[in-house]
């Protein structure tokens, strides 16, 4: 056998192979996008839920939130799950947005926008759980009492340090949606969308959960669009 021979030999059998490995290589990096993808689409959408389900107060005042929550419970953990579920989903599938920053225009914006964003959203989605425990005050004590511990939890010398973060699930998407326009991956019409939906969000959340639920879907509607644009980008050939 001459050398020459030998050396094809030894490729075709290095094809054979990697060709499997490759491809098994291949379809994991596709994998992350994917699921990424559907959990920035399902995320606005189980937010939604959450806001369409949650009891309606008269007001936001710690006596009259603590109310909506105990007068049916089963509806509270509902609106709680979908709530806690739709910020994880968020959370965890905005990590992949900055990679459809191709170059270095707007990559560090949404970086730093994704980190922000992912803390956030993940701190927020721990943040549910107090619905759990208020309904429970609200049935097991009366009015005054429950609103004292309420505000004995919120007046915790340490909770600034969860609680604190809830400002970066509104600064880290707008930095996010600001880098993926600088690089042209969204419009900056996106960031609009989402200020927009927020301050109805805010404006109308006590008492119209139809309206406050639209409102999110408006305002989330930009990472449903990430999710689109990671859908996109898993599907094309790579080299």
């Amino acid at each position: 056998m001459t050398a020459t021979s030998t050396a094809l030999g030894a490729t075709a059998r290095s094809a054979r192979t990697t060709g499997p490995v490759e491809d098994a290589r291949r379809a994991s990096a596709r994998a992350i996008p994917i699921a990424a993808a559907a959990a920035l689409v399902a995320g606005p959408v189980l937010w939604s839920l959450g806001m369409f389900t949650s009891p309606p107060a008269e007001s936001m005042a710690d006596a009259d939130y603590i109310a909506s929550l105990s007068r049916d419970t089963t509806m509270t953990q509902v609106s709680a799950l979908f709530l806690h579920y739709g910020n994880l989903a968020i959370a965890l599938g905005v990590l992949a947005a900055p990679g459809l920053v191709r170059r270095a225009r707007g990559a560090w914006l949404a970086v730093i926008g994704a980190i922000l964003t992912t803390i956030g959203f993940a701190n927020v989605s721990g943040m549910v759980f107090s619905d759990w425990w208020n309904a429970s005050a609200g049935r097991a004590l009366s009015s005054e009492q429950a609103v004292e511990v309420f505000r004995g939890v919120k007046e915790a010398s340490l909770l600034w340090m969860w609680d604190g973060t809830e400002l970066f699930s509104f600064v880290g998407p707008i930095l996010l949606l600001a880098g993926l326009a600088r690089a042209g991956v969204l419009g900056w019409w996106t960031i609009a969308l989402f200020i927009g939906g927020v301050a109805g969000l805010m404006a109308f959340g006590a008492g119209s959960p139809v309206l406050v639920a639209v409102m999110v879907l408006v305002g989330f509607s930009p990472f449903a669009l990430i999710g689109l644009r990671l859908l996109q980008r898993s599907r094309l050939p790579r080299a």
